[in-house]
């Protein structure tokens, strides 16, 4: 049993009516589990064929199944990328909104970085800029867009203020998923059950409008700024976005979906853990309508290109990629209009490699974004007890040419390996080996 705070006990009674009873019971009922399917790797209906565990779809979100509540994070098919771990009430936020496929988007909070993930799916002809403030979850941030081999994402660790000036009037899309006071996620950990306190959301609210206003600063007229917390606290939610819209020109855009609307804002909407599968969520919509351009100091970035990896690239994949130089000779494949001067980056992309004693030394990211162009592969089948081997870091035989290859698992990239004279180097990164 939860030890919930009677302050927001007393709130959530204010607030739901004749639905609180059955809101408290919820709460004593387990965290719901779910995954999303990463389309970058494989289609979901390949998925569907091939998974060897029971899912059952999640209503609004085609790439999404509830799972039951055995850990997936060591399965062949999660190292692959092919799946993430993520709340399933947290998947209906970038379903809120309806892309094209080409926009540049914003994530202005994104780590861990299951929303990046599900934009860059919904944007292949796009590009998302994945923002995270604190510097370790910055790394964890990375650490999933590689998995998931996402060509199409960069990484920033730097804050909301600095992004809005190196990126004026740029995105089509912002979604900021808000720091909150989190009581969505009291079923997760009663730690965030015991740092609530009355003033919480007055102070979270207030940093929320100033994010708020560092997204309108990025979006281009006629963008839409998408806004979720896992909160619901009214101060956090319709009193955030009502405060932001008496100084800016939004309009609320109506969120077309089955869910609790929004308290005296019924295009907005409220997701309870007593009415669907998953934790509290809040999500709303704007367009901005207002023509008046925001003037920061947006430059790009030049960056220069160099032979070494290009050259890599060729022999071992046979295929041209513009490989940019960044950072004490780290290598990329970037979206140059995208990288500006002024901002702290985690990547420009895909972490290609870097050059050590004038050698090209690949990334584990080269492989996972590239694995299926390497001349040398491997392909096995989930079961293949080979699959288990090489997660672990062992080795084992293989008739290949010399070179650099990555294994793939049901034509998912795994990882990489190098074969010299015969034998075969497990290059899978050792902080992510399977011990088991």
């Amino acid at each position: 049993m939860l030890n919930l705070n009677p302050k927001f006990l007393s709130q959530m009674k204010s607030l739901l009516g004749d639905e609180y009873d059955d809101f408290v019971n919820s709460l004593n009922q387990p965290c719901e589990k779910a995954i999303f399917v990463n389309e970058n790797k494989i289609p979901v209906e390949q998925f569907k064929k091939i998974v060897d565990f029971d899912i059952e779809q999640i209503p609004y979100e085609r790439c999404g199944f509830y799972v039951d509540n055995s850990k997936k994070g060591k399965h062949p098919l999660h190292h692959a990328g092919a799946f993430y771990v993520q709340e399933p009430a947290a998947m209906f936020t970038v379903n809120s909104n309806s892309f094209k496929g080409d926009e540049k988007v914003l994530d202005m909070c994104a780590s861990p970085g299951g929303k990046t993930i599900q934009i860059a799916n919904r944007v292949p002809s796009g590009v998302v800029v994945s923002n995270e403030f604190n510097k370790k979850r910055s790394e964890i941030l990375f650490s999933n867009v590689e998995r998931m081999g996402l060509k199409n994402v960069i990484i920033t660790n730097d804050n909301p203020e600095n992004i809005s000036e190196c990126y004026p009037n740029c995105f089509d899309v912002c979604l900021v998923d808000a720091p909150c006071s989190g009581e969505g996620m009291f079923r997760k950990g009663e730690d965030m059950v015991d740092n609530w306190n009355e003033n919480l959301s007055e102070m979270c609210a207030r940093r929320q409008i100033q994010i708020l206003d560092c997204a309108d600063n990025t979006l281009k007229v006629g963008g839409h700024l998408i806004y979720s917390t896992c909160t619901y606290s009214k101060l956090e939610n319709e009193d955030v976005i009502n405060e932001f819209m008496l100084t800016h020109n939004y309009q609320l855009e109506y969120i077309n979906a089955d869910f609790n609307r929004g308290i005296d804002m019924p295009q907005a909407v409220r997701l309870y853990p007593h009415k669907q599968k998953g934790e509290g969520q809040f999500v709303a919509v704007l367009k901005k309508v207002g023509t008046k351009d925001f003037y920061g100091h947006g430059q790009k970035l030049k960056l220069k290109s160099d032979d070494i990896a290009k050259n890599f690239i060729k022999e071992n994949m046979g295929i041209n990629l513009m490989a940019t130089e960044y950072n004490h000779d780290s290598f990329y494949v970037a979206d140059e209009d995208l990288i500006r001067k002024g901002v702290n980056y985690v990547s420009l992309g895909v972490k290609l490699g870097t050059k050590e004693k004038n050698r090209f030394v690949p990334f584990h990211n080269l492989f996972t974004a590239f694995g299926g162009q390497f001349k040398n592969k491997i392909n096995l089948g989930l079961s293949d007890e080979k699959v288990r081997k090489y997660l672990k870091g062992e080795t084992f035989e293989v008739d290949l040419t010399d070179g650099f290859g990555c294994l793939m698992v049901e034509n998912c990239a795994l990882g990489g390996f190098k074969v010299s004279q015969g034998m075969f180097k497990n290059l899978y990164p050792k902080g992510l080996r399977n011990q088991t």
